[in-house]
């Protein structure tokens, strides 16, 4: 290997190494910390009507089994941006979040009351505007533009699972007396996340991403005739598969938006530590070695 060869390659390793280390000690917001706050705001929502198919004895889907994993993958995400360097205005934030959801998890945890679901409700939807609020502070903390995107993905998650509770509350017989307006304004701020996720740039929000949320659109707009009906009739079990089938399109979606925007920004995924670091500075090293090693 000539000199320039090996000084060129010596460059790319400590290139490397110096890109590890400052990932790790970056206090910058990360994608992986929109994405997984972003998830903990969809699926509180999600909890939220399981609570109510649970209490009505609605037994599609397992509505406790979901309820359990739910909860599961909220405190799993919580735990995971504990374990990430943000810096102290972010991370007093990200703490704030988590200590409303502690505060609810209890009553999630217990058998549902019908008398306290109204409460309840309004407990979580306090909870997961704030929660939106703080993923879009992550979003912007990360430098990379289409996270916005991805936090308004994942907001549509959410909507469709919080029509699905209020329609469900009000098959319960606990709607609030305002349910018509909270409805429309579902339906307005769900047409407006489209609207400006379908009008987006499609370097960062892509064709086939598009395709698939018009798909859901209508999917949405089917759900939310159902819930604005007037005719007394309620089907819980049909709200719960139109609920699902539109949250695990936008699963979908949210997944394939995500590795496009990290794609677009050339986004580095952080290591966990600076074990994981050094480790990989060392498999770095032992190829060049190898590969020296093949040459000669």
């Amino acid at each position: 290997m000539t000199q320039q060869a090996a000084s060129k390659k010596m460059f790319y390793l400590m290139t490397a190494a110096m890109t590890l280390f400052c990932s790790e000690v970056s206090a910058n917001a990360s994608a992986e910390d929109v994405h997984e706050l972003s998830d903990i705001c969809m699926y509180s929502q999600r909890v939220l009507k399981d609570y109510a198919l649970i209490g009505m004895n609605v037994t599609y889907h397992d509505p406790k089994k979901d309820l359990e994993a739910n909860i599961k993958t909220v405190d799993k995400y919580f735990k995971d941006i504990e374990g990430h360097k943000l810096n102290d205005k972010l991370k007093a934030e990200v703490v704030e979040v988590e200590k409303s959801w502690n505060a609810i998890k209890p009553e999630f945890n217990a058998a549902p009351d019908k008398a306290k679901m109204s409460e309840l409700r309004k407990k979580v939807e306090a909870y997961t505007t704030r929660c939106e609020q703080v993923s879009e502070d992550l979003a912007k903390d990360t430098g990379i533009k289409g996270e916005h995107d991805v936090v308004l993905v994942a907001e549509l998650g959410m909507e469709s699972q919080r029509m699905a509770a209020l329609y469900l509350m009000k098959a319960w017989g606990v709607a609030d007396s305002n349910y018509e307006q909270e409805v429309g304004q579902t339906v307005d701020q769900t047409e407006k996340i489209y609207q400006d996720l379908l009008a987006a740039d499609e370097k960062l929000v892509a064709k086939e991403v598009k395709d698939k949320l018009k798909s859901t659109e209508n999917d949405f707009i089917a759900f939310g005739v159902m819930a604005k009906s007037t005719s007394g009739r309620f089907m819980p079990m049909q709200a719960e598969k139109s609920a699902s089938k539109i949250f695990e399109a936008v699963r979908s979606i949210l997944t394939m938006e995500e590795k496009l925007v990290e794609a677009v920004s050339g986004y580095f995924r952080p290591v966990a530590d600076e074990r994981k670091a050094i480790e990989a500075v060392n498999e770095l090293t032992e190829a060049l070695h190898v590969e020296e090693h093949v040459k000669s």
